[in-house]
């Protein structure tokens, strides 16, 4: 088992996973109220992975994706990130708006936007779930999308983190509509000391000893 698997133990992830369908099913009401339908969402699965493995989990470092990522700020530092096939963007831009954008790489603004919304109404209702269970304040900021290679958009962002060795909490997320499912992926990745201060409370929270 990796360093990084051994970071939070089985008890710990089945309470992550929780917080993560909380997240999702407060998402999910926002969604359905901005699109005025009906939109489930649920958390398939949940797991800790170092920033240079996310590439891989995507496809590969050579893999086109697209990416909306923001700051987190407040009590802890770092980087939320969405990711979702690009080749699923008509797709998923059709469930946003109710029409279906013909070409991935190029969306319409209203395309863009809509997807960078999904992507703010996603980080701030994980990290208000998060915020509820460790008590520890977090903000993202402005959202902004990338359509690139996968590693191009994580090299661009992890620079912004300044550090080596970082460590993503992921939740893979399903969107499910009229019977038409999407799956996204929502990467947390803190800064060192937050990540050190992130597994403390967490740690509290559950009445374990700090892993800090």
């Amino acid at each position: 088992m990796s360093q990084e698997a051994k970071l939070l133990t089985e008890f710990q992830m089945d309470a992550l996973k929780e917080i993560g369908n909380i997240g999702a099913g407060h998402a999910a009401t926002a969604l359905s109220q901005m699109v005025g339908k009906r939109i489930d969402m649920s958390v398939t699965k949940v797991q800790i992975l170092p920033a240079e493995s996310i590439a891989g989990f995507l496809g590969g470092i050579d893999r086109n994706v697209a990416a909306v990522h923001m700051p987190i700020y407040g009590e802890m530092l770092g980087v939320a990130l969405i990711f979702f096939p690009v080749e699923r963007l008509p797709q998923l831009s059709g469930m946003l708006i109710g029409r279906k954008e013909e070409e991935p790489a190029h969306l319409s603004e209203l395309g863009q936007s809509a997807i960078k919304e999904l992507g703010s109404i996603l980080t701030g209702a994980y990290l208000s779930a998060l915020f509820r269970m460790i008590h520890l304040q977090l903000i993202h900021g402005v959202p902004t999308l990338a359509i690139d290679m996968a590693q191009a958009i994580l090299d661009s962002v992890l620079v912004e983190l300044e550090q080596k060795d970082e460590i993503a909490i992921v939740i893979e997320t399903s969107f499910l509509e009229d019977e038409k499912q999407l799956t996204g992926n929502f990467f947390l990745l803190p800064e060192a000391d937050s990540l050190k201060k992130f597994l403390a409370a967490f740690s509290k929270s559950l009445g374990l000893p700090g892993n800090g």
